[in-house]
């Protein structure tokens, strides 16, 4: 009789169980669990990557119904902050998004710790190997969409000379350029690319600085900046010499100046645009959907339409109509994988070096 009653009593917390997660699949999100989404950057109001990327997070959010929404701010430069401010938010929300190799690093720490938790991680090394089973990242093939823009600019110019201020000197940063250098190459074999580092991702004089010999020294007459907030300043030495034209990065950066400063606005022609927010919405969808594949890496570029020019009006004013059919034809070429593009991931010093060199003005 003890046993019966023993056996029921079993049967009876395991149906409790199995209505429970019924229960929390109809009522919650999606997959059940994931009511809340936190976003965990560096800082917002860079006019670029951050700022991009929040939005797609909000957009996701907005999508889904999802109303507890929060980036959280580690602040520029302070490294330290970064583990306790991602176990932070690990402890307080359901999906939690960063960029980064180095946040990669931090959730190995502790990802098995949290197996209802799922996070979204992006700008990661394409050679990663991702063996966690609640985290999906994203690779960015940076390198194509910056192909477009070395092509265009070396298009552009009237001088043969284009020019590149990237922020630190960082694979990331590297693989923007390696796409740049040969794009510029491959539109016209005799340019000339003149590039400079900043150091940081805040120095905006710094970088002004940088682009203002860049046109005074190199002659350069198209510069691209890849530098987040610091590269700003490569828009004002554009606008001071002469409206020399300027080619901005990751999101659409004339619509920014477009009330405030128009003026500044003119000079950005186009922008090559790292569509993390069209990409984050992408994931929050598909991981409210239950159609995320955690626990693996997948690398979107050109074929996805994230890394690509701002086609926007401008644009299509400014530059040529030959122009543009031959940026639209390189599109395609990439996409369908017919044009072979080099990346700064496990390229070695001796080549990158050598491709710098090559184009030195």
């Amino acid at each position: 009789m003890k046993k019966l009653m023993a056996m029921l009593l079993a049967s009876a917390m395991l149906l409790s169980v199995a209505l429970t997660g019924c229960g929390d699949d109809k009522d919650g999100g999606k997959e059940g669990k994931l009511n809340s989404i936190v976003y965990v950057c560096s800082n917002l109001g860079d006019k670029s990557f951050c700022d991009v990327s929040w939005k797609g997070v909000q957009e996701g959010a907005k999508v889904n119904d999802i109303s507890k929404v929060k980036c959280i701010e580690y602040g520029q430069d302070t490294k330290s902050k970064m583990e306790p401010t991602m176990v932070d938010a690990t402890d307080t929300y359901d999906l939690i998004i960063a960029s980064g190799g180095e946040m990669v690093e931090i959730v190995e720490k502790f990802w098995e710790d949290y197996p209802d938790k799922r996070f979204i991680i992006f700008d990661v090394d394409p050679l990663y190997e991702n063996k966690m089973s609640n985290v999906f990242c994203i690779n960015f093939k940076q390198n194509e969409g910056d192909f477009l823009a070395g092509a265009l600019a070396s298009k552009m110019s009237k001088t043969g000379t284009v020019g590149y201020v990237g922020a630190a000197e960082v694979v990331v940063i590297q693989d923007f350029m390696v796409g740049y250098i040969e794009g510029a190459v491959y539109a016209n074999p005799n340019a000339k690319v003149a590039v400079s580092y900043i150091g940081n991702w805040s120095d905006s004089p710094k970088a002004k600085e940088l682009a203002n010999v860049q046109i005074t020294v190199n002659n350069a007459d198209v510069l691209h900046q890849v530098a987040g907030g610091a590269g700003l300043g490569l828009f004002q030495a554009c606008l001071e010499n002469g409206k020399k034209w300027a080619i901005g990065v990751d999101a659409d950066q004339r619509d920014f100046f477009l009330e405030t400063d128009p003026e500044l606005a003119d000079v950005i022609l186009t922008s090559m645009e790292k569509r993390v927010n069209v990409a984050l919405l992408e994931a929050i969808n598909k991981t409210y959907s239950g159609e995320l594949s955690y626990g693996t890496l997948e690398k979107w570029g050109v074929g996805k339409q994230v890394t690509v020019l701002a086609e926007n009006d401008f644009y299509k004013e400014n530059v040529p109509a030959d122009v543009q059919s031959y940026i639209d034809d390189l599109e395609t070429k990439i996409t369908n994988e017919e044009i072979e593009i080099s990346s700064a991931y496990g390229m070695s010093t001796e080549t990158y070096n050598a491709l710098r060199d090559k184009v030195k003005p």
